[in-house]
């Protein structure tokens, strides 16, 4: 029974970390690439004025593209969706959630939970005693709180890059590459900002040149010295729109896989 009370608390201290990183980082993640865009404009101009060449290629006018952007994310609340969630450990699918994703009138989100895999009190309750069992609920309280703090840290370490102040993200502008996309990145420009919150860390926008909307984003950092990798795909709606349609978090060391997927808009 120990052993059961083990799983019980594993897939428990699962959810929690699920619950998390939705909220505080991946919805997080999208809004905050919006802002990132709308600076990006905003430092267009200052470097112009400044004498630094243009950031953005010939042809792509900085305020249409952070006009454009704006409007897609505003036309986006006009819809509904349903976002999958799933997280991985060792190779391991620990828990699947499925959610509908909607706004209210004054442009707040609203999130209603549909699914979960396993449930939430899918694994039978402790009915064991002794020291042995005791100790063993130790244990496994001890690496929760473990396993939750490290996975709060890693949103904040991201949550770091997708909310750059202005003024570092302007700093971080003035030493961006601006290239072309190539592959399946082929005609969008390809932004990408290194060095901005450690020695050797990244983070790369990739904007179509016709849409003038985001394609893919990506971030890669450390995490007490381990690699963290984060990578968002957007894609299009018939009526023209885009929107995340997935993302994943990645982080090697601990073999987690944070996979969110969004999709029936």
């Amino acid at each position: 029974m120990n052993s059961k009370y083990s799983k019980y608390e594993i897939n428990r201290k699962r959810r929690l970390t699920n619950t998390i990183l939705s909220s505080a980082l991946v919805y997080r993640v999208l809004g905050a690439f919006l802002l990132a865009a709308l600076l990006l404009a905003g430092g267009g101009s200052q470097l112009t004025s400044a004498g630094v060449e243009p950031a953005f290629p010939q042809g792509m006018n900085p305020e249409q593209v952070a006009g454009t952007i704006k409007a897609n994310a505003q036309a986006l609340k006009a819809f509904s969706n349903q976002q999958r969630m799933q997280l991985q450990l060792k190779g391991e699918t620990k828990k699947v959630t499925l959610s509908q994703i909607s706004y209210d009138m004054y442009g707040n989100q609203q999130k209603t939970q549909l699914s979960e895999d396993p449930p939430a009190d899918s694994s039978p309750q402790d009915s064991g005693g002794g020291r042995r069992g005791r100790l063993k609920a130790a244990v496994v309280a001890k690496k929760t709180g473990e396993f939750k703090d490290m996975m709060n840290n890693i949103a904040a370490l991201v949550k770091s890059y997708t909310e750059l102040p202005h003024e570092q993200m302007q700093a971080s502008l003035k030493q961006a590459t601006f290239s072309a996309g190539e592959g399946d990145m082929s005609g969008a420009v390809q932004i990408a900002m290194h060095n901005m919150n450690q020695s050797g860390d990244s983070m790369t926008i990739w904007i179509d040149r016709t849409a003038m909307l985001f394609r893919r984003t990506s971030i890669a950092t450390t995490y007490e010295g381990n690699p963290v990798t984060l990578i968002a795909y957007y894609a299009m709606l018939p009526s023209g729109q885009v929107y995340m349609a997935q993302a994943i978090l990645t982080y090697p060391k601990k073999e987690v896989v944070v996979e969110i997927d969004n999709s029936n808009y």
